[in-house]
């Protein structure tokens, strides 16, 4: 994945990578949550959470450089 995220929401992307099994997903901006969502990093998880995905860990990672 080649695409750049914005500051915001690359601290976005870290924080949701924290949250353990069964802890609620920190409150992202909108357009954080939009960003994350249009690259595949993160996921719908209902209530207007959203979750981490394996592409997001992957982009923390940096496999996908």
């Amino acid at each position: 994945m080649s695409k750049s995220l914005s500051p915001e929401a690359v601290e976005a992307l870290r924080r949701l990578n924290e949250v353990g099994t069964g802890q609620p997903a920190p409150r992202l901006e909108q357009t954080v949550a939009a960003e994350l969502l249009a690259g595949g990093l993160a996921a719908e998880a209902g209530d207007g959470d959203v979750e981490i995905t394996c592409s997001g860990r992957q982009y923390l990672s940096g496999d996908c450089d």
